[in-house]
């Protein structure tokens, strides 16, 4: 009796006194909080995981100099990925070209960055405008390979509207919806809104009492056929159903001027003409044009009264335009609310 008392109370000191027993309890992926940007998720340790724009799904393009300093969120194996309870979406890992596995969300790698000191550092949020903090969102943007950034649900797969539908009423029962089921939320307080969406998120009630998502009020639909993410086969199926894409200029807070997907000042060149571009050169180390890739659609927000175009802006990309005028960054204005490159040339773009 005597040993066995003894036996118990090395293993309950071993349990406490040891930090690798006590962290190894701890999940892979759990979720952090800050006041500015909402809850994202973490790692083991707190510190905040990010996702990278031009990787692919199940694919990183993150190596060498990326990778020392954005570190991949990496498992030994695949069944010692833990998740917390409570997130929505798909945890997997990807293989990396050094053979380890890197952890995915909805398909998406997830990595650190280095310069984050300490649990609830989010310091490598915008970093580039291609890093970025990864909330359990209910929708968020998706590049489609042919149609460009679309909307998805909350584990990546393509969101429709129906052009039958009126503002926050579905007209899609019975047979209809068999086909294209609409994206519901137990309760309006489950609907966590993406990054960079300038729309309005909502919810309408169906006839059978379950609550609807809508952005914009278009309530949102998924497609039977659509098997994997990243499928889009719904696209302009009997010319009323259309992937939404997001917005990709808004008004800011103050309505007097134009911003980009992410809230930053949009602005225009005295010396630029209709439909071209005359800052080259120096003027690039300043100001960078304002661009969506050649398969996203130029997409404007409410408030935004002007006609969107685009022009080519290198072999990749298209620069946006507004009544005509190129759009463009100021390398100087770091966080939305920014609005310091106004000058003699300079103008904030009006809406």
């Amino acid at each position: 009796m005597f040993k066995l008392r003894n036996l118990v109370i090395l293993l309950f000191a071993v349990l406490v006194a040891s930090p690798v027993l006590a962290q190894s309890a701890a999940p892979t992926v759990s979720l952090g909080k800050t006041d500015a940007l909402g809850s994202f998720l973490v790692g083991k340790d707190g510190m905040t995981l990010y996702l990278f724009t031009p990787d692919k799904l199940n694919e990183s393009v993150c190596y060498d100099k990326c990778a020392e300093a954005w570190p991949p969120l990496l498992v030994d194996s695949a069944d010692k990925l833990t998740v917390a309870d409570g997130i929505p979406g798909d945890f997997a890992t990807t293989t990396r070209k050094d053979g380890k596995l890197q952890v995915t969300y909805n398909g998406i790698p997830l990595y650190y960055w280095f310069k984050d000191a300490k649990a609830g550092d989010t310091t490598g949020q915008r970093v580039g405008r291609v890093w970025w903090v990864v909330p359990p969102a209910t929708v968020y943007t998706y590049p489609d390979a042919k149609l460009g950034n679309v909307l998805v649900g909350p584990k990546g797969m393509t969101l429709y509207k129906y052009n039958k539908d009126t503002e926050n009423k579905s007209a899609c029962y019975g047979k209809c919806a068999e086909n294209w089921p609409p994206l519901t939320v137990k309760t309006a307080d489950e609907l966590v809104p993406g990054l960079n969406l300038l729309g309005k998120f909502d919810t309408t009630k169906r006839d059978d009492g379950t609550l609807q998502v809508t952005y914009n009020g278009m309530p949102l639909y998924y497609y039977i056929k659509d098997k994997a993410r990243g499928d889009s086969t719904g696209e302009d199926v009997g010319n009323v159903w259309y992937t939404v894409a997001p917005e990709t200029v808004g008004v800011n807070k103050a309505g007097d001027g134009l911003v980009s997907y992410d809230g930053m000042t949009l602005y225009t060149y005295a010396d630029d003409k209709a439909g071209t571009s005359t800052c080259t050169g120096d003027c690039l180390k300043t100001w960078t044009p304002y661009t969506i890739g050649l398969t996203d659609r130029a997409t404007a927000a409410t408030g935004v009264t002007g006609k969107l175009e685009t022009i080519k802006s290198g072999d990749t990309s298209m620069q946006v335009t507004y009544n005509g005028m190129p759009l463009y960054l100021f390398k100087n204005d770091h966080k939305p609310g920014d609005a310091t490159g106004a000058g003699d040339e300079w103008a904030l773009a009006k809406p």
